[in-house]
């Protein structure tokens, strides 16, 4: 597919985000996490979305994929709220998302060719038992992975080798909207680029629209075109990715430098959840 495809002229023609958020709230008992969200994906962009642990990044994309039911708020996927569609309306706007897991969620049990087929299986994905093969091997190629992966166990691949086979389960389907859950956790930097360049290409040679969420800042300016930080339930901060560095915003400029001193509490930081990361 290229920047020519329907999806990249549906981007170009059309201010309307692909993704629109509003008042988006979600608690746990006492403890709210996501308490109003507002957020706008642009089409055709790569949106990223900073923020501690245990500020709600994961548990914002959950509500999204319809994992966790959120208890207020809309969410839109150009226009449609997919919170009050029909249950068959609401699985196919949902089924042109392609998500890449933070640790790949490769099955241990199944090869890499067959890990790629279930995502194209799942997507609905025509064509015989052969030409699927091939297209999880186009898949593989696009990512840079070569045929011989194809029969191995995810437990023989490396770290990196795993995002990427990740990425192509993703890609399977062919969605138009993609999420990223921390694509670069644990990956040295040099494996860190190759994956940001691959979900660089998504962008610009797919015309995909991107949402990632991370804590690498070089990631984050590498990839993003816009960005946004969520802290205390809200979106704080929003705007140009080139300008993560230097905000003006000092809740934005405390935890893109690392600073132990500012308006962030130290103990904030360590207070991860595994609903609210």
């Amino acid at each position: 597919m290229t920047t020519s495809s329907p999806i990249a002229r549906q981007d170009t023609m059309t201010d309307q985000p692909r993704l629109r958020i509003r008042g988006l709230k979600k608690s746990f008992g006492d403890r709210t996490v996501l308490n109003g969200i507002d957020l706008d994906v642009p089409a055709g962009k790569s949106t990223v979305i900073i923020g501690g642990s245990g500020n709600g990044k994961s548990l914002l994309l959950r509500c999204i994929l319809g994992l966790i039911e959120p208890d207020e708020g809309i969410i839109e996927i150009d226009g449609e709220n997919i919170l009050r569609a029909s249950r068959r309306r609401r699985e196919a706007l949902l089924g042109r998302i392609g998500m890449l897991f933070q640790n790949a969620a490769l099955f241990d049990s199944m090869s890499v060719l067959d890990n790629i087929l279930f995502g194209l299986q799942a997507k609905g994905s025509g064509g015989s038992r052969k030409e699927q093969e091939q297209e999880a091997l186009n898949l593989l190629s696009r990512v840079g992975l070569g045929a011989h992966v194809a029969p191995l166990n995810p437990a023989e691949l490396s770290g990196g080798m795993q995002k990427r086979v990740g990425l192509a389960r993703a890609l399977a389907g062919r969605p138009d909207i993609l999420f990223f859950d921390e694509p670069t956790t644990g990956l040295d930097p040099i494996m860190s680029a190759v994956i940001d360049g691959l979900i660089s290409s998504c962008v610009t040679r797919l015309g995909s629209t991107a949402l990632t969420i991370t804590h690498d800042m070089t990631s984050a300016t590498r990839i993003g075109d816009h960005a946004a930080m969520l802290y205390g339930g809200k979106i704080i901060w929003q705007g140009p990715a080139s300008t993560l560095m230097d905000s003006g915003n000092p809740i934005v400029d405390q935890f893109t430098h690392g600073r132990r001193e500012g308006p962030i509490p130290t103990s904030s930081m360590t207070a991860s959840s595994s609903t609210g990361n």
